[in-house]
């Protein structure tokens, strides 16, 4: 059977065609749709045919072909630069017709990859193993002799834990549960484990103040006895009542 040879590239089912770049004059594609880089629930038709990629000082658009049996409000997989984006069909745009879609330049949204944690027990021999990412977790999960109960734990956006996947008696089951949330996860993930708030209490308050600590100390000692009066000699050379030697009697104002 002859086949007519092929000159240039066609598009294959294996893969995107190729992309043409085009330039164009500032202010293309303003008010267009915007193709994003976000995969939405369902894509209707994935591209094959050739991309024409349109620079301008606005950014990239893209030119393509509505396919075959699209219509409006359908999603495109279109691949440009090796890079994916879905494109809806705008409206009154039908197959066969050629439209133009902005590409969007913002970067991919992070994707949250969650960590997991394997918990078996062989009949009264614990082990438990965290894993980074939920793919390696279903690895060993699959390499699992399942001759004893174990579970597989997945971590969600909040940091919460749930059973992924499980094996054994419910009893069995349960038992894991409980050692896992009650001792396990506080060992396997420390950082998810909130840390005691301590309270400060002042005791300024109680603290007498200097002056106080002084007069509470000088009321504590013992008071000292007082000290005995000074008497002086004297010798009465006048012949008076009283012996030479004696003391004078108590000095009286009224004497005098």
């Amino acid at each position: 059977k002859f086949m007519p040879p092929r000159f240039g590239p066609r598009p294959g089912p294996r893969g995107p065609g190729p992309v043409v770049l085009v330039a164009a004059a500032a202010g293309t594609g303003a008010g267009l749709m915007i193709a994003s880089r976000r995969r939405p629930a369902r894509v209707h038709h994935r591209y094959t045919d050739r991309v024409v990629v349109i620079r301008s000082g606005s950014g990239r658009n893209a030119r393509i072909v509505c396919p075959r049996g699209i219509g409006p409000g359908q999603i495109i997989e279109i691949c440009v630069e090796d890079q994916v984006y879905f494109v809806t069909v705008p409206q009154g745009v039908g197959p066969g017709q050629i439209f133009e879609v902005q590409l969007s330049e913002a970067p991919l949204p992070p994707t949250f990859s969650p960590a997991a944690a394997i918990v078996s027990d062989n009949h009264g021999v614990w082990s438990r193993v965290r894993y980074e990412h939920l793919q390696g977790a279903e690895q060993a999960w699959s390499r699992q002799s399942f001759f004893h109960a174990s579970c597989l734990f997945v971590q969600s956006r909040t940091g919460s834990f749930s059973v992924f996947k499980e094996y054994g008696t419910s009893k069995a089951v349960e038992q894991i549960k409980h050692r896992f949330y009650n001792e396990f996860k506080h060992e396997l993930f420390p950082e998810l484990t909130p840390i005691p708030t301590v309270h400060v209490v002042s005791t300024a308050a109680n603290v007498p103040s200097q002056p106080e600590q002084q007069q509470a100390i000088s009321m504590s000692q013992p008071s000292a006895p007082p000290a005995p009066p000074s008497y002086e000699t004297s010798v009465n050379t006048q012949g008076g009542d009283g012996a030479a030697g004696e003391f004078p009697p108590a000095y009286d104002s009224r004497h005098t």
